[in-house]
């Protein structure tokens, strides 16, 4: 995966920001903590897989706001993709709403490939990216506080986390 481009709308400390990728091959995000260096990130994994260092999505919304929006664009492959990820409050008892898109680029407009449901959706993403959230944390991203996480997991978890990283289940569709 290759991002292209992010956008937020209301996410942790974001009210309305994006950033481009185009043209940078490596990056390192460095400042003062409490900057928002690790909401990006967490804004990269909520849009993809739905998850985040936060206790629940509603943590995510900015302090004041009941609704927020992550879109980031990305690219595997020669494909271009596209993840629109909403949430909204829910008011009094009633639950918040969430929606999730996938897109792919056909030229310059993006269309939906999203599945019937979300976690449909959430499903072709992990086929798309080849990955889950818990192969990415513990191969290319190491989440703030949880660096140990890979040698903490049982052997048989630690297995299963480096066949899915080296595709070794491809081995298995061939046999």
């Amino acid at each position: 995966m290759i991002p292209i481009k992010l956008s937020l709308h209301n996410f942790m400390c974001y009210r309305d920001a994006s950033l481009s990728f185009d043209g940078i091959h490596v990056a390192c995000l460095c400042g003062d903590n409490g900057n928002g260096k690790s909401a990006l990130l967490d804004a990269m994994t909520w849009a993809l897989w739905g998850k985040s260092r936060a206790k629940s999505d509603d943590e995510l919304i900015n302090l004041g706001m009941t609704d927020m929006e992550v879109e980031f664009e990305f690219a595997v492959g020669r494909e271009r993709y596209r993840v629109i990820r909403k949430r909204s409050k829910g008011k009094a008892r009633r639950a918040g709403q969430a929606l999730l898109d996938l897109q792919i680029a056909d030229g310059d407009v993006f269309r939906s490939i999203a599945g019937n449901s979300i976690r449909e959706t959430e499903n072709k993403i992990i086929d798309t990216l080849r990955m889950d959230y818990d192969t990415f944390i513990n191969s290319a991203y190491l989440v703030q506080g949880r660096a140990d996480e890979f040698s903490k997991k049982e052997p048989s978890r630690r297995k299963q986390v480096l066949a899915d990283i080296l595709g070794l289940s491809r081995y298995d569709e061939i046999e």
